[in-house]
C-alpha cells in the first residue's frame, strides 16, 4: 500500500484532501506491523517548531497504541532536527485525539489564544484546539501564545 492510499483510508474525505494536498511539503514517518503500512504522521517545520499535521491509523488498527507511537516518533525527529516545541491542533469533539495528547503530556490552548503563524503552519482553519508539548530544555509553549 503507498502513502496515498493509507492516507485515504486513515481519514476522512475531508482531511485527507488536506493530507495529500501537504505530502509534497511535508515529513512522513510510517509504522509497519508485518512490513505493511498501518498508520502515518506528516510533519511540518518552522523554525524551531515542529507541526503535527496529521496522525492517521486505518481503523482496524485504531485503539493498540499506534497513535501514540507515532507522535512519539515525531517528537524524536524534530529534537533530531533542533525543534524546541511540538504543535498540534485538533476538534474539541475529537475525544480519542485529546486523550492520546494528554496520555503524552501535550498542554491545551483554544486557538484564539494562539498566534496565527501556529494556525497556518497547522493549516487549522477548523479545528479549535491546540496542543503543545516542550521538548527542549528552557522552551515553553508560551511561546505560542499571543501577547
Amino acid at each position: 500500500m503507498g502513502i496515498e492510499d493509507l492516507i485515504s483510508k486513515s481519514l476522512s474525505s475531508y482531511d485527507t484532501y488536506y493530507a495529500l494536498k501537504n505530502i509534497n511539503s511535508s515529513k512522513i514517518l510510517t509504522i509497519k506491523i508485518k512490513g505493511n503500512p498501518v498508520g502515518f504522521a506528516e510533519l511540518k517545520k518552522k523554525k524551531d517548531i515542529g507541526g503535527i499535521f496529521y496522525v492517521g491509523v486505518l481503523p482496524e488498527y485504531r485503539g493498540k497504541g499506534i497513535g501514540k507511537t507515532l507522535v512519539k516518533k515525531a517528537e524524536d525527529y524534530f529534537k533530531s532536527k533542533g525543534v524546541s516545541l511540538v504543535v498540534a491542533s485538533t476538534k474539541s469533539t475529537n475525544l480519542s485525539a485529546i486523550d492520546m495528547f494528554k496520555a503524552l503530556d501535550y498542554k491545551f490552548m483554544k486557538k484564539r489564544e494562539v498566534k496565527h503563524e501556529i494556525i497556518m503552519l497547522l493549516d487549522a482553519t477548523e479545528d479549535d484546539l491546540i496542543v503543545c508539548k516542550e521538548i527542549e530544555k528552557g522552551s515553553s509553549c508560551k511561546e505560542i501564545k499571543k501577547n
